[in-house]
């Protein structure tokens, strides 16, 4: 009889051990889960946050197409110095045309932007770059030169012009305009 009971003691003891290395186990498997779950969610919010990257860069993208042809009829104008109605239709409110020069009024600063004089070589215009804002406001540079047979007067004159747009209900509105050199 004591053998029986010795032997008991001892299967009790061996499935207690096996239990308890069971649970641990769990334990450990559990936790493992926890930590993966947690990867998990944090590669799912970087993926949401890339797919509105994505979806933002995809809005320039065709925001800089739709307004290609009207970016064109600005520098057309602002080289000229005169605005038609369709050219002035693309400015907002706190764009002023004057004799030589658009005056733009903003929050704090007022300035102004000077016409080009006929100067303007557009077969040098390109765009250089882009970039829809989370505030709605789109941004555009092109690269533009000066006309000049002159090679040096060419390079010299090389800038940026800079286009700052807002949707307004009645369609895309340039809010300001600048160099960048």
């Amino acid at each position: 009889m004591f053998k029986w009971v010795r032997s008991f003691i001892v299967f009790l003891a061996l499935v207690t051990i096996v239990l308890s290395g069971c649970s641990q186990k769990s334990n450990d498997v559990e936790i493992e889960n926890q930590k993966l779950r947690s990867e998990v969610e944090q590669l799912q919010l970087k993926v949401e946050e890339k797919n509105k990257q994505i979806e933002q860069y995809h809005k320039g993208y065709n925001l800089q197409i739709m307004l290609y042809y009207d970016i064109r009829k600005l520098l057309s104008a602002l080289d000229k110095g005169e605005f038609s109605e369709d050219e002035k239709d693309l400015l907002n409110d706190n764009i002023a045309v004057q004799e030589e020069r658009l005056v733009i009024i903003s929050e704090n600063n007022t300035h102004d932007f000077l016409f080009f004089e006929n100067k303007l070589d557009f077969e040098w215009v390109r765009l250089m770059y882009f970039h829809l804002d989370d505030e709605g406001r789109f941004v555009i540079g092109y690269e533009v030169y000066d006309k000049t047979d002159n090679e040096e007067e060419k390079i010299a004159s090389r800038r940026i012009e800079v286009f700052t747009f807002i949707e307004k209900p009645s369609g895309w509105k340039l809010v300001d305009i600048g160099t960048d050199v």
